[in-house]
């Protein structure tokens, strides 16, 4: 490996391969699907993914706390400077269980801060299928199997390649979605939905896409991806964002790309 690619780095991402390569497993075949309360799915490769996750860490970051789609939150506690890792195990589970190839292992480490809010320092968003790990430290940039990535080069949002996603909102807050949808597709070249927030993160941080946003999203789909596009040179930011603001992967909320992008879709808002 290069001397930038760091043992934090080499460790996310031999994680969330190994995690991945469960996924990959089962995909295709009849796994068990149910429906948690809050609308979403859970399927057996989630908790196969997210067992090899845990125990990893729990074995070599035992003092760690961790917050997972499937497993919760191991500790309420908030100490400044304590690491906490945040994991989906599955991001795209829907795409997964009717056998649509996109979905991806996302798993960040993040810190607290002196006014409780979490910063992230590290992670990694694995793509099975295409056997592409994409994986960030703070300061040491975004990388794809182990090569350096950027967002793509700034243009006008009319020729902008976008992507966004409606969560599981329904009734008046989808109407709101589609609506927003709709505004910024009158504007840029193209908008595609994918439904994996985490690997949307990661192809805007390749330069796949100019920028991506959404709402009703949780910490799990926003933390690794989060800090690829920051590290790989994009903005990130909140919806309704403060001038000088961090972003913050607790309000379930994300702009982010080229400054033409985020720009128009901040103006929108």
């Amino acid at each position: 490996m290069e001397a930038k690619y760091t043992e934090e780095m080499a460790f996310l991402h031999d994680l969330s391969c190994r995690a991945g390569a469960e996924l990959t497993r089962r995909f295709g075949s009849d796994v068990r699907v149910r429906q948690k309360s809050d609308k979403t799915l859970v399927t057996d490769a989630d908790l196969a993914s997210e067992k090899v996750i845990l125990d990893t860490l729990r074995q070599k970051r035992p003092q760690d706390k961790i917050f997972s789609e499937e497993a919760g939150l191991s500790s309420e506690d908030r100490s400044v400077g304590s690491s906490i890792w945040i994991v989906d195990p599955l991001d795209g589970t829907t795409n997964f269980a009717n056998n649509y190839p996109f979905f991806c292992v996302s798993i960040g480490r993040g810190v607290f801060q002196e006014d409780g809010s979490i910063r992230v320092m590290a992670g990694a968003v694995h793509d099975p299928i295409r056997g592409k790990t994409y994986v960030a430290e703070r300061g040491r940039g975004a990388w794809v199997n182990e090569k350096p990535i950027r967002v793509c080069p700034d243009r006008s949002p009319q020729d902008a390649f976008l992507v966004t996603g409606f969560a599981y909102h329904r009734g008046d807050n989808l109407k709101k979605d589609i609506e927003f949808f709709l505004a910024v597709a009158q504007t840029c070249q193209s908008i595609r939905r994918d439904g994996a927030a985490a690997l949307d993160l990661a192809l805007v941080a390749e330069g796949v896409y100019d920028g991506y946003w959404e709402t009703g999203l949780r910490p799990w789909d926003l933390a690794a991806g989060s800090l690829l596009v920051e590290e790989a040179g994009g903005i990130v930011q909140n919806f309704n964002n403060v001038s000088g603001a961090r972003y913050d992967i607790e309000r379930g909320d994300i702009i982010c790309g080229t400054p033409s992008v985020v720009q128009l879709i901040s103006g929108l808002i």
